[in-house]
């Protein structure tokens, strides 16, 4: 499990690859979600081999592409991956954690963090740095998975626990909060926590 969330080396290049497999469909509906303005700054937490961020990259017109990410290897595959492939973008990849965030306040008009929250120790800390770090009217979101099957590496239906959580929090911070839940099929499902600042950016 410590190569999935900080993956080295060959196999975790292998379970990374592994974990992008099993989240292809959460990843292409969150990034489907997504509701960034032309030319934004967009953030991940957590972006693993960059699968969100070059999904991202193709589809949206962005100013500035970042992410941080606790794994060095998983860094170097994610800027390989987006290198020539993001259009006018700026890149700000960088190894490290989430809490204390290396950004300055009020830079992105998105942050979102895929499958990060049910992992973080503290996650009432890292969402406090997500919202300090988002322009007033930009959006926090946590996308966040639901296996409907017992036998997976989570329990069933956790997700949706782990939803109803990062939702009180996000309300906690003041901002404004719609849940969406997304059905991929019987076994699998994905609910996106969004959490809008108040304000207007300048």
């Amino acid at each position: 499990m410590h190569q999935a969330v900080k993956p080295h080396l060959a196999i975790g290049a292998m379970m990374g690859w592994l974990v992008e497999q099993g989240d292809a469909a959460q990843v292409r509906a969150t990034v489907e979600a997504f509701e960034p303005p032309r030319g934004a700054a967009t953030l991940e937490i957590g972006f693993g081999c960059g699968d969100a961020l070059e999904a991202l990259a193709r589809t949206r017109p962005l100013g500035l592409i970042a992410g941080i990410e606790s794994s060095g290897t998983a860094v170097s595959a994610a800027r390989r991956r987006l290198d020539g492939g993001r259009g006018d973008a700026g890149l700000d990849l960088r190894a490290g954690n989430p809490f204390p965030l290396p950004f300055p306040d009020e830079h992105f008009d998105l942050v979102y963090s895929i499958n990060g929250f049910q992992a973080w120790p503290d996650a009432t800390a890292v969402l406090a740095e997500m919202t300090g770090v988002l322009k007033p009217g930009g959006d926090l979101v946590l996308s966040i998975r639901d296996l409907r099957v017992e036998g997976g590496d989570e329990p069933a239906h956790v997700g949706a626990k782990f939803a109803q959580e990062a939702a009180e929090a996000l309300r906690d911070l003041a901002l404004q909060v719609r849940v969406r839940e997304i059905v991929h099929s019987p076994k699998r499902a994905t609910f996106l926590v969004r959490g809008r600042k108040c304000g207007r950016s300048n």
